[in-house]
């Protein structure tokens, strides 16, 4: 009887080393995925965010090239004449309120900058710069959702934000935008003017003048492009 009293201790002892050992595992285990979550966290570099901007601003500069929100005389005016207020801030500022207006439909804790990629204050950059600009944009990424903007409203934005002051509500007047409800216009235009501050004070830094400037020949060479195609079109069509 001692015997087998023996032996079931010695056999619980090592059922609880088993024990102990798996729950070690499992703790080395969590450990490792968690250093791989922080590693995956922090892997999104200013690089990247720049990367993203540009191209959105690329992509929104042709469409309204082609909707004549801006002329290629504009476009050649801000390459030689530095009078770029409309591209150089009020492009950008689109860009970055469409992203607002994506990330909050889709109801993303942070913001959408691409199809796989949701950027927030914990996977973005560990830069001083751009934690100034990513707070402020999932704040008004919240306020824009509470607005809860109907598709008519979105659909003016584009030629509010390009071509119209953005001072008072009444600048809206004669617009088209679908509300009279002048409280509701001026939280949207202060967050246009909000959006069109953090974008001055980007343009100051010199990558961002670089990078634009580049965008900028882009779109020049393609508005050039477009419109000989056009011309050409138009003389084939005539008799």
């Amino acid at each position: 009887m001692r015997h087998a009293l023996e032996k079931r201790n010695h056999e619980g002892s090592d059922h609880n080393l088993k024990n102990w050992r798996d729950s070690s595992q499992n703790l080395e285990h969590t450990l490792q995925q968690t250093r791989s979550m922080k590693w995956k966290i922090h892997h999104y570099k200013p690089v990247q965010i720049w990367d993203w901007l540009f191209k959105s601003c690329e992509v929104n500069g042709r469409i309204v090239l082609r909707d004549g929100l801006i002329s290629v005389k504009e476009i050649e005016e801000c390459i030689s004449k530095g009078n770029c207020k409309i591209l150089s801030t009020k492009l950008p500022a689109w860009s970055l309120l469409q992203c607002l207006l994506t990330s909050a439909k889709s109801n993303s804790d942070g913001l959408i900058i691409s199809d796989d990629v949701e950027l927030t204050k914990m996977n973005g950059p560990k830069d001083k710069v751009f934690e100034w600009f990513i707070g402020p944009l999932l704040v008004m990424k919240d306020q824009v959702k509470n607005l809860e903007l109907q598709e008519s409203e979105e659909t003016c934005l584009k030629e509010l934000v390009m071509r119209c002051k953005n001072d008072i509500p009444e600048d809206w007047d004669g617009t088209g935008f679908p509300s009279d409800d002048n409280v509701r216009r001026a939280q949207l235009q202060a967050i246009i003017r909000r959006l069109l501050g953090i974008v001055a004070s980007m343009s100051r830094m010199p990558t961002f003048r670089r990078r634009f400037r580049n965008l900028v020949k882009v779109l020049y060479i393609e508005g050039l492009q477009a419109s000989a195609s056009a011309k050409e079109s138009n003389n084939i069509d005539e008799p």
